[in-house]
């Protein structure tokens, strides 16, 4: 042992190594810049639907920078006539949006050099599924960039100075929203593969196109109560609400870097020789299965190059007006006012007041003869580790 550590090298540490770090002269220019999108300017479920941001010009696009910006808008239509609403009752129709920019859109395609490299579908699920499962700091400064507020929220009890989810009771007081006419401006970063690895993408030789499609009707992304007066859930009635937006004003914000000639020249020479330039990343493929009795076999047929993780997630039972329910049958109070088909994750066991076994979930996937695990996860306690 004595002889191992003596064998050892010096090194100079950091403290007392005054010598510059490695540089990057060849990067000559860095600029933050703007794309809008091709056609018109107005977003909404009842008209255009897809919106079309095409990534071009003679710079490279640093994907960290990405993210997505766009103004949402309250366009509640004030009754006229014999409904016709005072100023008061216009002013307490509020925009409450349930999560974050994402949700507004269902499906997502990133198109490069006209080959579709990308296409996520239920893309608001897959994202609001990786966003929970973030640190909760991590949330609430993504919070800043959009809405300001989440369903998820957690905020302070003062009866017993503990910290409750936001929807536990939340009234339309304390669950802020925007005002008829006015607009909120937010910003995200798309959940793509594309964006989320740290190769530059020299947009010169390979233009990219980002297409955003939107959800099919309005409240599935807003609060939206049930019933036009307050009844079961408190204060909330849509008296209080407005289900009316639209989306203007969309751009993507990013930076991209200018290199030197001689660099720059590299590079397209390379291409020009017919090389390529390998950057790998990280894609999401989703598909939905209805599973007809307790005992289900699901088969997922599906050519990917490697395979990293996959995620299981359940959808459950709603009520007649949509809102979701647990086991029980019952609506879950406040809950039911922010369930949508994009952010419930069900599990048989919610809303039980026992640990019942009948209810755990048993399950075990197998590609080709191989079995992950090799035996069969029967709790949630050994999901959550495996999700861990």
């Amino acid at each position: 042992m004595e002889a191992t550590a003596q064998s050892v090298d010096d090194h100079l540490i950091d403290g007392l190594s005054f010598k510059l770090r490695p540089g990057a002269s060849y990067v000559t220019n860095r600029r933050s810049v703007s794309y809008y999108p091709t056609g018109g300017n107005d977003y909404s479920p009842a008209g255009v639907k897809v919106i079309k941001l095409v990534l071009t010009g003679h710079d490279w696009l640093d994907p960290s920078t990405v993210r997505i910006q766009f103004d949402l808008q309250n366009t509640y239509a004030t009754p006229t006539g014999a409904a016709a609403e005072d100023a008061a009752a216009v002013g307490r129709h509020l925009l409450r949006p349930v999560s974050g920019p994402w949700s507004f859109f269902r499906r997502a395609r990133i198109i490069i050099g006209g080959q579709i490299v990308e296409d996520i579908d239920e893309y608001n699920r897959t994202h609001e599924m990786f966003q929970i499962l973030t640190d909760h700091s991590n949330r609430d400064n993504d919070n800043i960039e959009d809405f300001g507020i989440r369903y998820d929220s957690y905020v302070s009890n003062e009866t017993n100075k503990t910290r409750i989810p936001q929807y536990t009771n939340v009234t339309p007081d304390t669950y802020s929203g925007i005002s008829v006419g006015d607009t909120k401006t937010v910003l995200f970063q798309p959940l793509m593969g594309v964006f989320n690895q740290e190769k530059y993408l020299p947009i010169r030789y390979a233009p990219i196109t980002i297409e955003m499609e939107l959800v099919n009707t309005f409240d599935e992304v807003v609060v939206w109560p049930p019933n036009a007066t307050p009844g079961a859930l408190g204060q909330w009635a849509q008296t209080v609400c407005s289900k009316d937006w639209k989306i203007i004003q969309v751009q993507v914000k990013c930076d991209v870097c200018t290199l030197d000639n001689a660099l720059d020249n590299e590079y397209a020479q390379h291409l020009m020789s017919g090389q390529s330039l390998p950057i790998n990343y990280n894609t999401f493929v989703t598909q939905n299965q209805v599973l007809g009795s307790k005992k289900s076999a699901v088969n997922v047929t599906r050519s990917v190059s490697r395979l990293k993780s996959v995620f299981v997630t359940l959808d459950g039972q709603t009520n007649a007006d949509g809102t979701w329910k647990d086991n029980t049958g019952y609506n879950q109070g406040y809950q039911s006012l922010f369930r949508k088909s994009w952010n419930t994750y069900y599990h048989p066991s919610a809303g039980l007041n026992t640990l019942d076994k009948p209810y755990d979930v048993e399950f075990q996937m197998q590609i080709g003869s191989k079995l992950f695990p090799e035996y069969s996860i029967r709790s949630l306690g050994e999901a959550f580790y495996q999700l861990r």
